[in-house]
């Protein structure tokens, strides 16, 4: 039945999402993180893994981390900024139309202001019906002060085996190679294939790419986010993380909404969106 309910999920309080035409999501209040999304007629889309901690404080493995003002190890904040951890508020929530739609926000206070002292709301729009999945991020500046941030949606695809998947769209655009340095490099590929590590942030890049695997593919569509960051762990990266199991690495594959090269800039009051699309259909 179509609505929205509040649900533990595994001990951390959740709205779970169900749009009138088919398709569910689950939002976690913390770091307002999607932990699954399961299309209409389809399976889950989002890798979660089991060894996650699922705690207060603590980041959560997979689903649909918000990475805010910082990406990765680029700046002097937490890894993947300040929000990721912190406990969301709830603002919104409606389904009409054949949609389904909660919004949750997250305000400056005195915690994050003693890590990166700016002013700011972010909130993150969560829509779905069918078989598409949307995702808004954005940030208002609340005071006065210029302020620059990256920004990103972690998404952790699930995939059948990551060595029989192809991502298609991104030929010919330059990124940095984060396993070589930040090494600018321009991708010659019409698909990219998985094996080894890749880890990897395309500068400008095209804003449709497809995620081809042997039962299901994405389109992935993304506006505002100038970026996008591929990651796959690789076997010997997956053992170093102690919240992945052994063979958690052949089972997902990161494709990131993302503004990382080019800082987004703001005055006061302005405001910035950034949105991610994802439609599931049958390989």
């Amino acid at each position: 039945m179509a609505g929205l309910a509040t649900i533990d999920f595994h001990g951390l309080p959740a709205i779970q999402v169900r749009a009138p035409e088919g398709g569910c999501a689950i939002v976690t209040y913390h770091g307002a993180h999607i932990v699954s999304w399961v299309p209409g007629g389809s399976g889950e889309c989002l890798y979660l893994s089991e060894q996650s901690q699922f705690a207060t404080g603590a980041p959560i493995r997979g689903g649909v981390p918000v990475v805010f003002p910082q990406f990765a190890t680029y700046g002097p904040l937490p890894h993947h900024g300040i929000l990721r951890t912190r406990v969301w508020q709830l603002v919104e929530g409606n389904v009409s139309n054949g949609r389904a739609r909660v919004i949750f926000r997250s305000r400056d206070c005195d915690e994050t202001r003693s890590l990166w002292p700016y002013g700011f709301a972010v909130e993150l729009a969560v829509e779905l019906a069918g078989n598409d999945l949307e995702i808004a991020m954005q940030v208002q500046n609340t005071n006065g002060a210029r302020m620059l941030f990256n920004a990103a949606l972690h998404t952790y695809l699930r995939v059948s085996d990551i060595r029989l998947v192809q991502l298609a769209g991104l030929q010919g655009t330059r990124y940095r190679d984060r396993t070589d340095g930040d090494k600018l490099v321009t991708d010659p590929a019409v698909s990219l294939k998985f094996g080894n590590e890749i880890d990897r942030i395309y500068i400008d890049a095209p804003d449709t790419v497809h995620v081809r695997d042997v039962r299901r593919s994405l389109i992935i569509r993304s506006t505002g986010f100038r970026d996008l960051v591929v990651w796959s762990p690789g076997r010997a990266k997956a053992a170093t993380l102690p919240d992945m199991p052994a063979d958690g690495h052949l089972r997902m594959l990161c494709v990131e909404a993302a503004a990382i090269a080019t800082p987004v800039v703001l005055h006061d009051n302005e405001r910035w969106i950034g949105r991610q699309m994802l439609v599931a259909a049958s390989s």
